[in-house]
């Protein structure tokens, strides 16, 4: 091991040793001091962990069959609160020469330009639509992200879908009163629009 190294490991270590119960009169032995390391690595560890939780993710499910107003009033909420309007998929080609073109070109995706003219996080996202069975936009989806349990499986999701044509703030409002980290993201996302309705 590297002497500056060391030096800097057991400087860091007997600085902070006092969080693990150090006294000044004690004499350490390296195991004394490699435990003491270990157990306030695992306490900042745990600290970390409890404060990076991430708060559940919120997802407006739209579609451009939706009337044009509607979709506006959405991009800006949307927008302002930090929320994403997630599409199944791009709109159809009408003509036979689109055909041709790659799914994804200048003209499938001019049909979203107006939303992000508007200042929108734009995202296609199937498997979204899929996840919760989405069949009429639209739809505010809160969702937890899945945690991971130590032998590597994804545990199950908490979500909430709040359907309607409705402003995001009317749907975050169905949801603040709820006492767990839904109810906390809601009530974040809607601070973020303050009063508007």
């Amino acid at each position: 091991m590297n002497k500056s190294y060391f030096f800097k490991f057991l400087l860091s270590v007997s600085l902070s040793l006092p969080l693990v119960g150090y006294t000044a009169s004690e004499t350490w032995t390296i195991e004394d001091v490699l435990e003491a390391s270990s157990h306030l690595s695992e306490q900042i560890r745990d600290q970390t962990a409890s404060a990076q939780k991430p708060l559940p993710r919120a997802y407006a499910a739209v579609s451009l069959s939706m009337p044009q107003a509607s979709l506006e009033r959405l991009a800006r909420d949307a927008k302002d609160a930090g929320i994403p309007l997630v599409f199944r998929g791009v709109p159809p080609s009408d003509s036979q020469s689109d055909a041709k073109l790659p799914l994804l070109n200048p003209q499938s995706l001019a049909a979203f330009q107006p939303l992000i003219d508007a200042g929108a996080d734009i995202q296609l996202h199937p498997e979204i639509f899929s996840e919760f069975n989405i069949r009429q936009v639209p739809a505010l989806i809160v969702k937890e992200e899945a945690p991971v349990s130590p032998d590597g499986c994804a545990e199950s999701t908490k979500a909430v879908v709040v359907p309607g044509d409705v402003t995001i703030g009317y749907a975050l409002d169905r949801l603040t009163d709820r006492a767990d980290s839904i109810g906390e993201a809601a009530r974040a996302l809607r601070a973020k629009l303050g009063n508007r309705p």
